[in-house]
Formats: structure tokens, sequence, C-alpha cells
């Protein structure tokens, strides 16, 4: 069902393609004239000519109506595997399943197998967790998490086109009937991404300042970090991703924005003066990380 979904798409979009082309193409031949070294006059387009462009545009907006928000999404329960909840998702015309359902607070574990050739489906992004991995064709690539709370996380492509739902719940008495599940606002995606992506990891002092490295791959790890506040903090990205959406790291409340060149060591530096919670991003805001700024620093 879901890949004659895609086929027919396509078929009503080529349709609206060809009816625009070749009504243009028509308007063209009519406009020139006979004469070159005549000038050019209007013109009045035929009434077939004006219908046939309408119903080209009419339908590439329904195509897109129809797949944004028609689509019926496919609902699955992901297993228990040793300690960790576990599902593979196809990745072809969009992702099968897409709405899938786990346990808040115990670690999951998506193997994203993708058969799209679609340039859009490369890549695999959840903000939420300041996860952006690459998916190479027909290869296995797994995804791992834990959603600290109840909730809809969501997943996209790298073009934010093709989207799915991770609707993790702290009811354990469901989770065995995947159909009762149905997709639902019970926390918008806006208010999940000020959730820490993991937990916090202590940072180094080194001749004064607090210094860590943080490798640019998939996301950033670590991807909370703990400071002590009114002591200088240096940060080391390591990029080694090559996803533009990557290419830059931004921390609005330093004012800070730099540039990350693949395969180099970019160093931001800053001294908080507030204890709280400081985001860091990519320049696309998709992919993010905390500076957790508190009173004092325990050992590890």
């Amino acid at each position: 069902m879901m890949k004659t979904k895609p086929k027919l798409l396509n078929h009503v979009i080529n349709l609206g393609l060809f009816m625009g082309i070749a009504s243009g193409a028509t308007a063209t031949e009519m406009e020139m004239p006979a004469n070159p070294t005549q000038q050019f006059r209007r013109i009045e387009q035929p009434l077939g000519l004006k219908v046939g462009v309408t119903l080209g545009g009419i339908a590439l907006i329904g195509a897109e109506l129809w797949w944004f928000l028609g689509k019926k999404r496919q609902v699955q329960q992901a297993t228990i595997q040793g300690n960790i909840q576990e599902l593979t998702v196809t990745v072809d015309g969009g992702y099968q399943p897409d709405y899938i359902v786990v346990q808040a607070g115990q670690p999951v574990r998506l193997n994203f197998f993708r058969q799209d050739a679609n340039s859009c489906l490369e890549e695999v992004l959840f903000p939420d967790f300041g996860i952006a991995a690459k998916l190479p064709l027909n290869q296995t690539t797994p995804i791992e998490f834990t959603p600290p709370k109840s909730g809809e996380y969501e997943f996209t492509c790298g073009m934010r086109m093709y989207r799915g739902i991770v609707a993790a719940s702290s009811d354990s008495s469901n989770d065995s009937d995947s159909s009762k599940h149905q997709p639902q606002a019970t926390e918008t995606t806006a208010e999940l991404a000020h959730e820490p992506p993991t937990l916090a990891e202590s940072v180094p002092v080194v001749d004064g300042v607090q210094e860590v490295t943080i490798n640019v791959e998939g996301g950033y790890k670590p991807a909370r970090i703990a400071v002590q506040v009114g002591k200088p903090v240096r940060l080391n990205f390591f990029r080694k991703d090559q996803s533009e959406c990557l290419s830059q790291v931004v921390l609005p409340d330093f004012g800070i924005t730099a540039d990350l060149p693949i395969n180099e060591t970019t160093t931001v530096e800053f001294t908080p003066q507030d204890v709280g919670e400081y985001p860091f991003t990519c320049g696309m805001n998709m992919v993010r990380g905390v500076v957790d700024v508190q009173d004092s620093i325990s050992s590890n």
C-alpha cells in the first residue's frame, strides 16, 4: 500500500508538469511572429490553453496536499531486544513505519534501512536528541537514544520533507497493543526541544580554563556538558560530519556564531555569568546541545 502511493503521487506530479510545460510551449509558439522583423503584438490565449495551465497547477497543488495532509501513518510498536527497544525502519518513499511507539525512559535503537536513492532521504535528523546521521543506500544504520519523558519526538530527512514520529509513553499497560496508539499532539516538538539530549558530562579544568572537545559527527558528542559559573569555558568543536547542517555552530546566549570546517578543530570561548542551561545548535537550529552552567561541579 505504501509503495503504490509514492508512485501514484509521481504520476500526478508528472501529469501536472507535463500539462504546464506543454501549455508553456504552445504559448511560446503562438506568440512567435511569422516575420521576425515584425513587432511583437499581444495575442489572446485560447480558452483551452488557459484551462490546461490551470489544471496543471491544480494537479500539483492537489498532489502536495494529498501527500502531506492525507497520508495515513503506519503505527508500529518497538520490540524489546535485551535491554533496548528496537525496530527496523525502511526508508523507501518515506519512512515505514513512520509512527513508532516506545516506552519513555528506556533506550531505543531504530535501524534505518535505506532503499530509496532519493538524495532527500540520505540523511535522518532527530533534533530533540541532537542526532544527524547519514543513511548509505542499501545499508542499515542504527540510531540510538533514550526519550526522557512521554511525548512525540519528530524525525525528518535532511530537507525536512519526509517525517516520522517516535511516540514515547509512560503507560506500560498499553504498550502491548500498538493499534491503540494514534498520532496525537501530546507535546509539541518546540516544547521538547528544551529537553537536554543526554546526561551532563563534567568539563575538566586545563590551566584555569574549563575545556572540552566536542566531536561533530551525527550530532554533538558530548551533547550536554556541565561547567561552573563564572569561570572561562573553551569548547573545541572537531567536525567529522560532511552534513551541511553541521557546518556552523551557534551559541545564541553568548552571541557566538562560528563556521566549522570539515576535519578541523574550531575553538569557541566564553564565560557564563549565570546559572542555567544554554543551548548550542547547528546553523539550521535542528541539531542541538546544552551547556549546563552550575554553581559547582562534582568530580567524576
